[in-house]
C-alpha cells in the first residue's frame, strides 16, 4: 500500500481561528479566508479581485450572517479594510486588496 498524501488530514490541522470582527455593535464571524470552500474560485478573480469580487467574497465568508451585515450602513472603504484585515487574520493574501481602497 502506498502512503498517500491525506489532503483530509491536511485541511484538518490547517484550520486557523475563525476572524471575528464588530460593526454597529454586533459581533460577526468568518472563517479564516483560506477555509472558504473551492467552488468560491468559479465565481470571483483571486488574482485581482474587483469591488464585486470582494463583496462575494464577504457574502461567502459570513454565510447566514449576510444579511444582517447587508443592513448595516458602512462606507466602502471600511469594506476594504475588512477585507485587508481578513487577509492578514490568514496569514496570506488572497489577491489585491486595492479594489476598495479609499484614494
Amino acid at each position: 500500500m502506498s502512503n498517500a498524501f491525506d489532503l483530509d488530514v491536511w485541511v484538518k490541522e490547517a484550520r486557523q481561528e475563525p476572524f471575528r470582527f464588530t460593526l454597529s455593535g454586533l459581533v460577526f464571524t468568518m472563517p479564516a479566508a483560506g477555509d472558504l470552500d473551492k467552488k468560491i474560485l468559479k465565481a470571483v478573480n483571486i488574482d485581482n479581485p474587483s469591488a464585486t469580487d470582494i463583496e462575494t467574497l464577504l457574502k461567502s465568508g459570513l454565510g447566514d450572517q449576510w444579511k444582517q451585515f447587508d443592513e448595516i450602513p458602512a462606507p466602502l472603504a471600511a469594506l476594504g479594510e475588512l477585507f485587508r484585515q481578513w487577509q492578514k487574520h490568514e496569514g496570506a493574501p488572497l489577491g489585491e486588496s486595492s479594489a476598495l481602497s479609499d484614494s
